[in-house]
């Protein structure tokens, strides 16, 4: 992987990418709601060619057909229950502007 996304990734194939997404699923399933689970999804389907995900809340919101503010609340509480990581990233070219990018964390 000589993407600049590889430095931060945790899994460098799908079998394992997907495990850990199980178990995150099956250890946290009552402490998340539907749009947690939602917002879980897109960021796992988006991070399957990487092992991460950069992504705008724009982006996940559209995917999900939520509001900008229900996708930053899912993602603020899968941050807190260990599931993913949010690495705030600037875009040289764009001068900042730009989605986050966000890992799935081994269980």
């Amino acid at each position: 992987m000589t993407n600049y996304l590889a430095q931060y990734a945790y899994f460098t194939n799908e079998f394992d990418l997907d495990k850990a997404l199980s178990c995150h699923k099956e250890d946290h399933w009552r402490a998340m709601n539907h749009s947690d689970r939602d917002v879980l999804n897109v960021i796992y389907h988006y991070s399957v060619e990487f092992g991460v995900a950069h992504l705008k809340h724009d982006t996940i919101a559209a995917a999900i057909g939520k509001s900008n503010v229900t996708v930053r609340r899912a993602i603020r509480k899968l941050v807190k229950l260990g599931i993913i990581d949010r690495v705030h990233y600037i875009r040289p070219l764009m001068n900042g502007l730009g989605g986050n990018i966000y890992a799935i964390r081994p269980s």
